[in-house]
């Protein structure tokens, strides 16, 4: 009976190990500095009423619908119809270019910008195919990104 007892006990242990954060950790690919911030918003949140969020470093969460396929210094992250780009503060760290798809968590500073027609050609250039240009979706002339210090990736 005590063999019996202990194998049960190690199937719950690899039950919970599953879903422990050692386990997520290792389908997670990070990039630029540590995470300072606990409290994650989701991206709906910010898409919904991106000025509330202008000027202030958050932690979201999001899926990546697009990377740069030159460098890796910018994403795009989409729920719905709504996107928003990402770019890597001062270039100082890349993302991988296979992101597309992935589950992924920001934290940067939300910024608004005056739409740049030049700015706008050069990401296109850069996108994937098909992939949103949160640029081409701006509306009033005014364009909101996230400047990253740290970006997180979770394949599903």
């Amino acid at each position: 009976k005590k063999p019996t007892v202990e194998a049960k006990k190690t199937d719950q242990t690899a039950k919970k190990s599953e879903k422990s954060p050692k386990a997520e950790a290792q389908k997670a690919q990070d990039f630029g500095q540590p995470f300072t911030i606990e409290e994650v918003t989701a991206s709906k949140d910010v898409f919904a009423d991106p000025d509330k969020f202008v000027g202030k470093k958050v932690r979201i969460e999001g899926k990546v619908s697009d990377v740069c396929q030159k460098m890796g210094c910018w994403m795009v992250i989409s729920e719905g119809d709504k996107s928003m780009r990402i770019t890597t503060k001062d270039h100082k760290f890349f993302v991988a270019k296979d992101g597309a798809g992935s589950k992924c968590h920001i934290e940067g500073e939300v910024i608004a910008r005056e739409l740049d027609p030049e700015r706008t050609a050069h990401f296109e250039s850069e996108s994937s195919k098909d992939a949103p240009i949160p640029e081409k979706e701006a509306k009033d002339n005014k364009t909101y990104e996230i400047v990253a210090t740290s970006i997180r990736f979770i394949k599903e």
